[in-house]
Order: structure tokens, then sequence, then C-alpha cells
């Protein structure tokens, strides 16, 4: 199957290494996807500060006063100034009640798009099976991967390493791929394995990719990131 992607004349080496990946765990994308695409890194304090932004609301949902109280997670974010990194909605969550089971029955998709945030500074490579983070991988992102309470991001990323641009741009390329096949699945094609929900597994991937490629989209809002395929 590999074959009639090798000699397409837009085809790189990055993009026919990332379709053997998609292809060998069951995933086909289009062999029409374009592989010049515009891509440029952002700062590494405002990954930072959306990695700690997505993982204060969490906190705010999933732990209790007693664990954090709300004082302490509402100074760190005014400390921080992470409201530039919240969305509307996720702004909302921190005015609402830390026991709103609605808003605690979707704050798992956030932490897909926490993970490959996490990444960025030296977690595990996001996989691409489209299950859903573990509760011991989203405890291991919020205590080992993001900035303590009593300190601020500028001098907390001071000490950590990053991936490598070229790491980046190639898993996003791969997810850019994998969502490719996952839209194309959401329309009827089987273009994804068969044990693979298109819309559940689907919508992991999908905010996997969202933080990949808003990593490398300098200048656009989160709400604003391209992620047409």
């Amino acid at each position: 199957m590999l074959e009639k992607y090798k000699n397409l004349p837009w085809m790189t080496d990055v993009r026919l290494e990332n379709i053997s990946i998609c292809i060998n765990a069951g995933f086909i994308p289009a062999a029409s996807l374009p592989t010049e695409l515009e891509r440029q890194l952002r700062p590494k304090i405002e990954i930072a500060k959306r990695l700690n932004a997505i993982t204060s609301i969490i906190l705010w949902l999933l732990s209790t006063e007693e664990d954090i109280s709300s004082e302490e997670i509402i100074n760190f974010v005014a400390t921080n100034e992470l409201d530039l990194f919240l969305t509307t909605d996720e702004k909302e969550i921190l005015s609402a009640s830390r026991d709103d089971q609605d808003l605690k029955d979707n704050i798992g998709w956030k932490f897909e798009n926490a993970w490959p945030l996490a990444w960025y500074f030296g977690y595990k490579v996001p996989d691409i099976t489209g299950e859903m983070m573990t509760g011991q991988q989203m405890q291991e992102v919020i205590f080992d991967y993001t900035c303590p309470f009593n300190e601020k991001i500028e001098d907390w990323i001071k000490t950590i390493n990053t991936v490598t641009n070229e790491d980046l741009m190639k898993t996003e390329d791969l997810f850019y791929c994998l969502h490719n096949a996952v839209r194309s699945a959401q329309m009827g094609s089987q273009t994804v394995p068969l044990t693979f929900d298109p819309i559940g597994n689907g919508g992991v991937i999908h905010e996997r990719r969202h933080s990949l490629t808003w990593m490398l989209s300098d200048g656009i809002e989160w709400d604003e990131t391209d992620l047409s395929t």
C-alpha cells in the first residue's frame, strides 16, 4: 500500500515515514495531503503557560479544597497571567462550582490537550491508538510535568529541557495524517482500524493534534488553530 505514496512529486521523507507508521497501525491517510505547510514554533513560555492553564482548570474540578484550595489555584492563574491562555469557556470553569458534575464529566478531554504539551517538556510521546489517558498518566502529567504552584512559570521553564523542533514537526505531521484518516472515517470511509471508533477514539486524535498544531502556529489563538486536513 505504501507504494502509491512513494512517487508523488510532493512527497517528503518525513511524510513517507509517517504514512508508513499510519498504515502499519491501520490508518490510511489521503495521498493528496500537502507536505508544504505553514508551521512556526511559538515561544516556549507560551507552551508552558497553556499547559499550566489547562492543568489549573483540571485541578479546579478534580481536586478538593482540602487537596489544593481555590485561592491557591486562582492566585497561580493570576500570578502567571494564565487567563491569556484560557478560552472563554475555560475561564468560566474557574467561576463554577468545583463540584459541577457536568464539567467534571467532560474535563477528561482537556487531558488529551495536555499530553502533547507535557511531551514537549519531557513526558512520553503521545500514542496514536485513540485510547484516552489512564488515571496514572493523568497524575504523571499533573505532578511531574507542570510548574509547582509556589513557583513562577518563567523560572520553572529555565530548568526544563524540551523536544527538538524537528521532533515536534515530525510528530505534528504524524497526527495531521492520523487526523485526516479519522475525518475520512467519520464520513464513512474505512480508513481506520476496525476496532477504532471514529467519534470517540477520533476525538482523542483530534484533541492531541490540536495541541501539536497550536504549538507550531505562532501568533494564532487556540480556538483559531487551523485543524483542516
